[in-house]
């Protein structure tokens, strides 16, 4: 085999190698486009929404070393908090005084949008089923967490518009074998 050829065959075996090894195949397709569905009829890309992320936090506390429990019992309370927020938008169940999240939306789509939050929401009921509840040292980051205002249409737009980040590094920390 000719230097040019051993060469090609290297680059192609490690573009593959690099591939299977991404973390990006934890958020397929399909839930991306479901994402993006849900974001454009709920705006949740304008600027009030994508700065100062809630889990932002969340997401820079867990990093390439392999802490297994410490991560683990962070990312259930995360996704805790998203299945609170998921059950006060299906179930409009708002006391901040301003119009439901759901309300916000134009009967002709309201249903396919209801659709596609559930479809988000039982493959991170999936996800979470695959995490232990580990204990861990991370009380203020929790003790954050906790106190997010899942009834808030704002707060729900903003936890929306982090959904596939969030669900990215819940996939790697359920990935990882340590």
């Amino acid at each position: 085999m000719s230097s040019c050829c051993g060469s090609v065959s290297l680059l192609v075996l490690l573009g593959v190698v690099f591939a299977a090894g991404s973390p990006a195949r934890y958020v397929s397709e399909n839930m991306r486009q479901t994402h993006e569905s849900i974001a454009a009829v709920l705006s949740l890309k304008q600027p009030e929404i994508i700065t100062n992320p809630l889990f932002s936090s969340v997401i820079r506390s867990l990093n390439t070393s392999c802490q297994g429990r410490e991560e683990l019992k962070l990312m259930n309370v995360t996704l805790d908090i998203y299945m609170r927020i998921f059950s006060s938008i299906l179930h409009h169940q708002h006391k901040t005084g301003t119009p439901a999240l759901l309300d916000q939306v134009p009967d002709s789509e309201r249903s396919k949008v209801k659709e596609d939050l559930k479809v988000i929401r039982g493959k991170m009921e999936a996800l979470k089923r695959h995490l232990n509840h580990p204990s861990h040292d991370r009380e203020d980051v929790i003790s954050k967490l906790n106190m997010i205002k899942v009834d808030d249409p704002l707060v729900q737009k903003k936890a929306l518009a982090e959904f596939k980040e969030v669900y990215q590094a819940a996939s790697v920390v359920a990935g990882r074998r340590c």
